[in-house]
């Protein structure tokens, strides 16, 4: 019987559904432990001669493996087995005047809670994440280059793969709160304050996705958000 009713759940969009969130949440496991900085420091840390150039390393290791697992592979997974054009999980600018308009009007209101935020002695003390982002000019531009490919697996597989992967299947509430939860768990160890705020931006980026049709929008608000907190913090280290 349970075999089944087990069967039976795998068949058609349940099939799809099921799919979707068992390979999230595989691969979030698989990032967690072994695709983590302190994975790449543990195994590969010694062969560094400079600390801060392991650390470095370590981060571009974790942003890597981050949009491998999370933006790659259910891609692949999507063309191969799931179904479903890329467009349907945001992969496009959807509504491009509200996604642009909402964006826009984000950076004056965010940009002050973001200087506050860096008021924090946590959050300097965990941003940049790379030693580099500190040398200068250029090395704060290489690395924030290198943060956009983890900024691009996150909102998809969260925003993108999981929430409109699954849209049709549980309607626009039950979806944005089935991305909200573990996109706020991968968050866990991060100073209090931005575990909190990634409820608030898993609601408002997963609304602002299905308004749009696309994860672009909330994307650029995200990236903006991270390169904003990084040069704050930078300032509070001076």
């Amino acid at each position: 019987m349970f075999l089944k009713e087990l069967t039976d759940y795998f068949r058609g969009q349940d099939r799809r559904s099921a799919a979707i969130l068992l390979s999230s949440v595989v691969l979030m496991v698989i990032y967690l432990y072994q695709g983590n900085h302190n994975f790449f420091l543990s195994h590969f840390g010694s062969g560094f001669p400079d600390r801060n150039q392991a650390l470095t390393f370590g981060q571009v290791y974790q942003c890597t493996v981050a949009f491998l697992l999370w933006a790659v592979i259910p891609i692949i997974l999507i063309k191969s087995f799931i179904g479903g054009n890329l467009k349907d999980y945001g992969i496009c600018l959807g509504d491009w005047r509200f996604g642009l308009k909402f964006f826009l009007l984000s950076i004056p209101i965010l940009l002050p809670l973001l200087y506050l935020t860096s008021l924090n002695p946590e959050f300097p003390a965990e941003y940049p994440l790379a030693p580099l982002a500190a040398q200068g000019v250029r090395g704060f531009i290489l690395w924030e280059l290198t943060y956009l490919i983890y900024y691009l697996g996150f909102e998809f597989i969260f925003r993108g793969y999981m929430q409109l992967g699954l849209l049709k299947r549980l309607g626009p509430f039950l979806a944005i709160m089935a991305q909200t939860i573990p996109s706020t768990i991968v968050h866990w160890g991060k100073p209090e304050g931005e575990t909190i705020a990634a409820i608030v931006a898993g609601l408002a980026f997963g609304a602002l996705a299905i308004r749009t049709r696309s994860i672009l929008w909330g994307l650029m608000v995200h990236y903006f958000v991270g390169i904003a907190t990084d040069f704050f913090c930078l300032l509070q280290r001076l």
